[in-house]
């Protein structure tokens, strides 16, 4: 039923312009194609052909005014080109209305009559009639109280979250972080950061790391070794004492092999004259003093 209606305005809104083309000689409007289903915000364009005798124009001011608005429809733009055509002059002009009207149901509108004002050569100034166009207006959304009671949802206030339980999770992994903070702390750290940091292995190594490769910094290296198994065995410890130092100590008992190491590297260094790199050396000793240092902590 729609589209016969809309056939019927277009033939409508086809006369207008047949008619208008016959009375006024060389006028030719082309309306738009769509006469109905036209929805608010939508552009219709009407198309106007004029030829003109030669010393005829268009004047300023002659066509209608950009921004006119009437019964809810607005021209928001003119566009008008010219070329010769003989004698004469061939005019193309182009306005374009946008619907703003709304309303409830279908319902016919009409683009608004407007005039194009031509000026002759003698001065003499006519009004070229463009007529109105009829068009089908559509809805977004047809209204229907009762079916719209029956779809109409309630506001609510959405529901509370429990947030407890994510308060609890979230102390628990905070806890974790810290923890795990503080034992990577304890276990890399070479400062005093934490009670139990400070021993005597990791005083050894502190010192030794800050030694630079000198044949005399090899024997206080050798020394600060010794001195820290020295005080961990309570007195003097020399390589006939490694088993009696790891039985004491049973936290060294998996770096025993690296304590004898220790020991018969010292005793070629300081007793037998048996001179290494001294670079190579204090390297050895870094190394050795960090694994001690780990035994010490408990953390190798």
């Amino acid at each position: 039923m729609i589209r016969l209606i809309g056939c019927l305005m277009a033939m409508l809104g086809y006369l207008p312009a047949a008619s208008a083309a016959g009375t006024q000689p060389g006028l030719i409007i082309t309306n738009p194609s769509k006469s109905y289903g036209v929805q608010i915000g939508d552009v219709l364009s009407r198309k106007i052909e004029l030829d003109l005798p030669a010393g005829s124009t268009i004047p300023k001011g002659g066509l209608p005014l950009k921004g006119s608005k009437a019964d809810g429809i607005e021209l928001v733009d003119v566009a008008i080109s010219e070329s010769t055509n003989g004698d004469g002059r061939h005019y193309s002009v182009r306005l374009d209305y946008q619907v703003f009207a709304s309303s409830a149901k279908p319902v016919v509108m009409l683009l608004p009559q407007s005039g194009i004002k031509v000026a002759a050569k003698d001065g003499q100034e006519t009004v070229l009639a463009i007529p109105q166009w009829p068009f089908w207006f559509s809805p977004m959304v047809v209204s229907s109280s009762g079916k719209a009671g029956i779809n109409m949802q309630a506001q609510f206030r959405p529901p509370a979250i429990e947030l407890g339980r994510l308060h609890f999770w979230l102390g628990a992994f905070a806890f974790l972080i810290a923890v795990g903070s503080l034992g990577l702390l304890y276990i890399n750290a070479d400062k005093k950061w934490l009670p139990f940091m400070g021993g005597a292995f990791a005083d050894a190594h502190r010192k030794i790391k800050r030694l630079k490769a000198t044949p005399g910094s090899t024997k206080e290296a050798f020394y600060h070794m010794h001195a820290a198994f020295n005080h961990w065995y309570g007195g003097n410890c020399f390589a006939q004492d490694i088993d009696t130092f790891v039985q004491q100590n049973p936290r060294f008992g998996k770096s025993r092999e690296d304590i004898a190491r220790f020991f018969e590297s010292s005793n070629d260094h300081l007793f037998f004259g048996h001179i290494k790199d001294a670079s190579e050396i204090i390297r050895e000793l870094k190394l050795l003093s960090k694994k001690f240092r780990n035994c010490e902590r408990g953390v190798a």
